[in-house]
Formats: structure tokens, sequence, C-alpha cells
């Protein structure tokens, strides 16, 4: 049980700090704030899943290896190689099953399928050589006091608590988008969704309400090329069978 908590911690922490990684990363290369990934929150799975993986891999001694240097390597190895496997299992079930990209390389040398490519598994390289060298050792002092930490125990909890709700409501929207992919016969680049959603909405609304993530996307989907109609039609269609 003290592991399990030890683990979910992990996951709240390094999801929310991937976040603010794409967050800034995309920041700078389209100049503009851009929420990464397809929850509304400030949490990406992927880089939660990835760091308690990291966090596994680092606490290897390997002793059966004959000195330290190599068993560094292969504990970075197996990182790297794990880390590029999710990205590449994560991309493909988004594109195979919502028609959505979460992320685009297609424009990189050598890469396979637009979801993986040699550039950004040496970034994955650097990000978990500077885990395993400068944020092991002080994530782990603090992820092995979570049991003992009552307040800490209710914060991990509100925060899947939040998480949950917030990828139950994501993947409703997944499913509206994968049928506005299908309707257009196209594969939707999420950022650059969530960007038209945004405009749109500021001409249609303007800037007198706050903005809803969830009625912003809807509002952009059903207000183009007739989706709105194709929609009512296959309800119409749905009530009379």
């Amino acid at each position: 049980m003290d592991a399990l908590f030890e683990y979910l911690f992990l996951f709240c922490l390094c999801a929310t700090a991937g976040w603010l990684l794409e967050v800034v990363y995309r920041g700078i290369r389209h100049r503009r704030v851009v929420n990464p990934g397809f929850l509304t929150g400030c949490c990406l799975p992927i880089y939660g899943i990835g760091g308690m993986i990291l966090y596994f891999l680092s606490g290897l001694k390997l002793r059966f290896l004959p000195n330290e240097l190599l068993r560094v390597s292969v504990i970075l190895l197996l990182a790297v190689l794990i880390m590029t496997l999710i990205e590449l299992i994560g991309g493909l079930v988004t594109v195979k099953f919502f028609h959505v990209r979460l992320w685009d390389y297609s424009g990189e040398w050598m890469n396979y399928k637009g979801v993986i490519c040699p550039k950004f598994s040496l970034f994955w390289g650097i990000i978990c050589a500077l885990y395993y060298f400068l944020v092991y050792p002080f994530l782990h002092a603090i992820a092995v006091e979570v049991v003992v930490l009552p307040l800490l125990i209710l914060a991990v909890g509100i925060y899947l608590g939040v998480f949950f709700v917030d990828l139950v409501h994501s993947l409703r929207l997944m499913q509206r988008v994968k049928a506005y992919a299908v309707h257009m016969r196209t594969l939707i680049q999420l950022d650059q969704l969530k960007a038209n959603a945004r405009d749109h909405f500021r001409r249609e609304v303007g800037k007198r309400r706050p903005f809803n993530f969830y009625r912003m996307v809807n509002r952009y989907m059903a207000d183009m090329h007739g989706y709105r109609e194709q929609i009512r039609s296959k309800w119409g269609e749905g009530e009379r069978k």
C-alpha cells in the first residue's frame, strides 16, 4: 500500500510537471499559450505514466553488471526506449481510434507515422538523464514520506478525483471530434482545432463571457461545413428506427 501511494503521488507530480514543460515548449515554438493534450486541466497522463516508469528504473541496482557506468548506461537506454514506446503507443491510439494527432513529427527526419522520431527520442534521452541524476534523489526523498503525511494523501486523492472527471468529459469530447474528423474526412490536429475554435468563438460570442473549452470546440465543429445538420439528420434517422 505504501508503494501504491508513492507511485500515485509520482503520477500526479510528473503529469503536472510534464504539462508545464509542454506549455513552455509550445509557447516558445508557436509564440502563443497552448493547452497541450486533450484534457482541460493541467495534466498530461503520458508524462505521469512515464514519470512512474522512470522512477522505477532509476531505483534499479542491476548488480549483475560489472561496473557503475554500464549500469547507468543500461538504465538510461531502457528509459529512452520505454519513453519512445509510450509516445508511439499513445500517438497511434489517438490517430487510429480518434482520428486526432496530439503531436505531429511528420516534418522530422526519419519519423515513423509522425508520432516518433530520432530528434525527440534524443530529447527524451536528455530528460531521462536529468531525471536520473538531478530529480530522482530529491523526488525519492519526498515520495517515500507520502504515507506519513495525511494532507499530501488527501491532495493526491483530490487531484486524481478531478483528473478522472476531466478524463470522462474529455473522452466524450474526443468522440465528437472523431465524428467531426470522419465527416470532414481528415485527421485532426488537436492544437490547430483548439486555436480555430478559440478564434471562431471569439468572433461569435465576443469577450463578454469566459471561454468554456467544451462549449468552444463543440460550437466550432457544429458550425463547420454543415456538421450540425449532419448530426441532426443522424439523430432523426436513429429516432425513426
